[in-house]
C-alpha cells in the first residue's frame, strides 16, 4: 500500500523535532503544583529520545521546584498527627478564635485580650523559647475556650516553626503511668516520664482537675522540674490560677515551677460549649428534617 504523504510528512517532522530537541517532559502539569510544572507529586518524569536505542538510561525523575515545599508540608502534617491535638481542634487557628461567640461584653473583652496574647506569643516564640516560657490559660468555667485556644497556639507552633510537640490531658498522663504498674505492661514509668520531659513543646490540658494526692504531684514534678531546668516550653490550661495550684499540689513544688515556666492568661468565665453544640445541631437538623 502506498504510504499516505501527509502521514509521512508528519513522521518526518516528529523525527526532526526529536533530533533537534530530544528531551521530552512526560509529566502533565497540574494546578496542584504551585509552579505548574509537575502533577503535584513533587517529581517530573523526563525522557531523552536520543538515548532510546542505546544502553544508556533514557527515562528518569527530577525534583520539581515544589518538592522541598511539599516535603515540608508533609513533615508538618506528620508532626501534627504525632502531637495528638484533639481532632476537633486539629485545624483550629488563633485568627479563627471567634470572640463573638461569647454573649457577655466582659467575656468578649477578656477573650480579645487572650487572643491577642496568643497571637503575640506565636510571633515571639523564638524569644519565649530562649527563656523557656510557655502560657497558662486559666478559667474556672468548663467550656470557656481554653483548650480551643491552646490547641490553636500548638498548631501554629508546629506549622510556623516545625517544633516537635506533644498534647496530653493531665489525667491521661496519670492514667498512662498507673498502667505501667501492671505485670504485663510494655513500658515503665521512667520511659513515659522521659518522653514528656524531652519533647520540644509540651501541652498539658486541664492540669489540677484531678483530686489532690501525692502521686499526681510526684509525677508532674518529675516532668516539670526537668523541663524548667532545661528551658523547655510547656503550655498549660487549668481551672485554678497559678497561685491557687497549691490547693491541689500542697507541697508547692509543682506550683512554683509552673509560675516560673508560664505566663498566665485569663480566659472568659463563660461557657460557649453548649451554644456551639446548639448551632451545630441546628445545621444537622436541617439535613434530617429539611
Amino acid at each position: 500500500m502506498r504510504q499516505n504523504p501527509r502521514f509521512a510528512k508528519r513522521m518526518k517532522d516528529v523525527k526532526e523535532s526529536l533530533e533537534s530537541n530530544p528531551i521530552q517532559i512526560l509529566t502533565s502539569p497540574s494546578d496542584k503544583c504551585p509552579f505548574h510544572k509537575c502533577d503535584g507529586t513533587g517529581w517530573i518524569w523526563i525522557k531523552d529520545w536520543s538515548k532510546r536505542n542505546t544502553n544508556e538510561k533514557d527515562e528518569w525523575q527530577e525534583e520539581c521546584e515544589c518538592y522541598e515545599q511539599l516535603m515540608k508540608q508533609k513533615e508538618i502534617e506528620r508532626k501534627l498527627d504525632l502531637a495528638q491535638v484533639p481532632p476537633i481542634f486539629k485545624d483550629a487557628t488563633v485568627n479563627s478564635f471567634d470572640i463573638k461567640r461569647y454573649k457577655k461584653k466582659e467575656s468578649r473583652d477578656t477573650a480579645e485580650i487572650a487572643r491577642k496574647a496568643a497571637t503575640n506569643y506565636v510571633y515571639n516564640f523564638k524569644t519565649m523559647q530562649e527563656h523557656g516560657k510557655g502560657l497558662y490559660l486559666f478559667s474556672e468555667v468548663k467550656g470557656s475556650g481554653k483548650t480551643r485556644l491552646i490547641s490553636s497556639v500548638a498548631n501554629a507552633l508546629v506549622k510556623m516553626y516545625g517544633v516537635d510537640l506533644a498534647f496530653l490531658k493531665a489525667d491521661d498522663l496519670l492514667t498512662q503511668i498507673k498502667k505501667t504498674y501492671n505485670d504485663n505492661a510494655n513500658t515503665s514509668e521512667d520511659e513515659i516520664v522521659k518522653l514528656f520531659r524531652n519533647v520540644e513543646v509540651l501541652v498539658i490540658d486541664d492540669i489540677a482537675v484531678e483530686k489532690p494526692n501525692e502521686f499526681s504531684e510526684r509525677i508532674f514534678f518529675k516532668v516539670l522540674d526537668y523541663r524548667m531546668e532545661h528551658r523547655k516550653v510547656t503550655l498549660f490550661t487549668g481551672n485554678k490560677t497559678i497561685d491557687n495550684l497549691g490547693e491541689v499540689y500542697i507541697e508547692g513544688r509543682v506550683h512554683s515551677r509552673i509560675k516560673k515556666m508560664a505566663l498566665e492568661v485569663y480566659m472568659p468565665e463563660e461557657s460557649i460549649r453548649d451554644d456551639e453544640a446548639e448551632i451545630e445541631n441546628k445545621e444537622l437538623e436541617k439535613m434530617l428534617f429539611g
